[in-house]
């Protein structure tokens, strides 16, 4: 093999191991973009839940709040 057969040969070879770089690259990137995208939905799953939790506290209290009347009123009349 010659000197420019040599010089050719690896310069493919850089070629096709800066495409593989780039490729890894490219694929990092993309997984990172995802692992965003799911930590973005997870918040707002997190934010979500805790909404419903507060909404939901808030609910029990008011029917324990109108049990308590009502038990009240049910006392009062029969006592």
């Amino acid at each position: 093999m010659g000197m420019l057969e040599d010089h050719e040969a690896r310069i493919s070879a850089l070629e096709a191991a800066q495409a593989d770089y780039r490729a890894v690259l490219a694929a990092i990137n993309a997984l990172g973009m995802t692992q965003r995208e799911h930590t973005t939905r997870l918040t707002s799953v997190e934010t979500g839940l805790a909404d419903f939790r507060q909404e939901a506290r808030a609910r029990f209290r008011s029917v324990d709040e109108h049990l308590a009347e009502i038990k009240d009123l049910l006392v009062g009349r029969n006592g």
